[in-house]
C-alpha cells in the first residue's frame, strides 16, 4: 500500500508502518518463543472464551512486563495518517491540510489504545491459565526477562538483517539451481 505522507508511517514518529508491523509480529514470536521452555512444564488446558477478572489483570501486566503494551503505540496514528492519505490521489491540492487534519486527529483518537491492549490481553487471558500467566510474568520480571525486553528491537534488528542477506544468497543458489534444471530440459536461461 502507498502511504501518501512522503514516507513516514506514523504522524510524526518518522517510522515505516509496514517494517513497523513485522516487527511487532516478530516481537511478539520471539516473546513467545522465549516462554516456550517455562510453558512446557505446565499442561494446563486453554481457557474458556470468557476469562476471569484475574486472568484479566495478570494478562494486562504481563503485557506491561514484557513490553507488548507499547508495541502498537505507532498503529492508531499509522491508520489514521493512512485514512487521510486516502483522499490525496483524488485530491492532490489538499495533501498539506490533510496531513494537518491527521496530525489534530491522534491525540483524539490515542485514546482509544487501551482497546488493542484489551484485545491482546483478552487473547493471552484465554490461552494462557492463571498458573501460566503468572510463571510468564515470573520470567519477565525476572533479569534474564528484563534483558530480553531491553534487547528484542536490537535482536530483532539483527536476526533481520542476518535473515535478509541469508535469503539474497538463497535466493541466487535457488536461480542457479532453476536454470540448471532448465538447461537438462534443453532451454538456456
Amino acid at each position: 500500500m502507498n502511504v501518501p505522507f512522503s514516507g513516514r508511517g506514523a504522524v510524526g514518529r518518522g517510522r515505516l508502518a509496514a517494517p513497523r508491523a513485522m516487527i511487532a509480529a516478530a516481537a511478539l514470536a520471539l516473546g513467545a518463543l522465549a516462554a516456550a521452555p517455562a510453558l512446557a512444564q505446565t499442561a494446563a488446558p486453554a481457557a474458556a472464551a470468557q476469562p476471569s477478572p484475574e486472568r484479566m489483570k495478570l494478562a494486562n501486566e504481563l503485557l506491561v512486563a514484557n513490553g507488548e503494551a507499547s508495541t502498537f503505540d505507532s498503529l492508531i496514528p499509522t491508520i489514521i495518517e493512512q485514512a487521510a492519505g486516502s483522499f490525496v490521489q483524488a485530491n492532490p491540492d489538499l495533501i498539506r491540510d490533510l496531513r494537518d487534519v491527521a496530525k489534530s486527529l491522534v491525540p483524539e483518537f490515542e485514546a482509544r489504545k487501551s482497546e488493542i491492549t484489551a484485545i491482546l490481553a483478552r487473547t493471552y487471558a484465554t490461552q494462557f491459565s492463571e498458573a501460566e500467566l503468572n510463571e510468564l510474568l515470573a520470567f519477565y520480571r525476572s533479569p534474564t526477562g528484563r534483558k530480553l525486553v531491553e534487547q528484542r528491537q536490537e535482536l530483532l534488528d539483527e536476526g533481520l538483517k542476518g535473515i535478509q542477506a541469508w535469503s539474497a544468497k538463497f535466493a541466487q543458489e535457488v536461480e542457479s539451481r532453476v536454470r540448471a534444471e532448465m538447461k537438462k530440459r534443453g532451454f538456456t536461461i
